[in-house]
């Protein structure tokens, strides 16, 4: 019998094609790179201003093992269960709207 191991990046991947899924249900431009030798990530990109763009890792919380959504320059955007949460503060970091 054989045992599938599902490692950390896998999970991590996973929460990425979550979050990508909805993002781009709602006119998101989203690219997710899993190389071998890095962990996954995925760039999210504004539809009307491409230049805009973040990047987006999944991570696990070492306190209490839950996982959440990170910029790439580290800042905690929202936990993995909350994916509206993250896609609206994503949203407001990319907007391309000036208030006057």
């Amino acid at each position: 019998m054989s045992a599938q191991v599902i490692t950390e990046a896998e999970v991590a991947l996973g929460h990425l094609e979550l979050l990508t899924d909805e993002l781009r249900s709602r006119g998101w431009r989203v690219e997710v790179a899993a190389p071998g030798d890095r962990w996954p990530c995925a760039t999210v990109a504004n539809p009307e201003m491409p230049a805009f763009n973040e990047t987006v890792i999944a991570v696990l919380e070492q306190a209490d093992r839950s996982w959440s959504f990170y910029y790439g320059w580290g800042e905690r955007i929202a936990p993995c269960a909350d994916v509206a949460r993250t896609v609206a503060l994503l949203g407001r970091v990319l907007s391309t709207r000036r208030d006057a």
